[in-house]
């Protein structure tokens, strides 16, 4: 059984990847490393994350996350989430990494937001 899953999928022409499960140590900070360096290998300059279905984020998910956000950075890049559970919200805030991702409530407001 797998503890995380992603999906890549397109919104109003922005990439979107929809995140599962548990973004922490192994598998899915792995899973999110690769996605986001393939999204940016690929000349994307803004990404979105569907935070929806995440149930758990330890220090290493918020380092994926964060070199998502570096590896986007260089050609001007974002990374914008939506969806984003309270509690993963509070985590956000309270590391300070809502200076790096903007955060929308919706994937309309996201789409637009690009």
């Amino acid at each position: 059984m797998t503890n995380f899953e992603i999906a890549r999928a397109e919104s109003g022409g922005v990439p979107v990847l929809r995140l599962k499960g548990r973004l922490t140590l192994g598998e899915g900070s792995k899973a999110l490393r690769a996605g986001m360096s393939d999204l940016a290998g690929e000349g994307h300059k803004h990404v979105l994350l569907d935070m929806a279905g995440i149930t758990y984020v330890d220090s290493s998910g918020l380092g994926a996350m964060v070199a998502g956000y570096n590896a986007l950075k260089p050609t001007g890049g974002k990374v914008g989430l939506f969806n984003v559970p309270k509690r993963v919200q509070d985590l956000l805030e309270m590391s300070g990494l809502t200076a790096l991702f903007k955060i929308f409530h919706t994937e309309q407001e996201a789409v637009a937001g690009s």
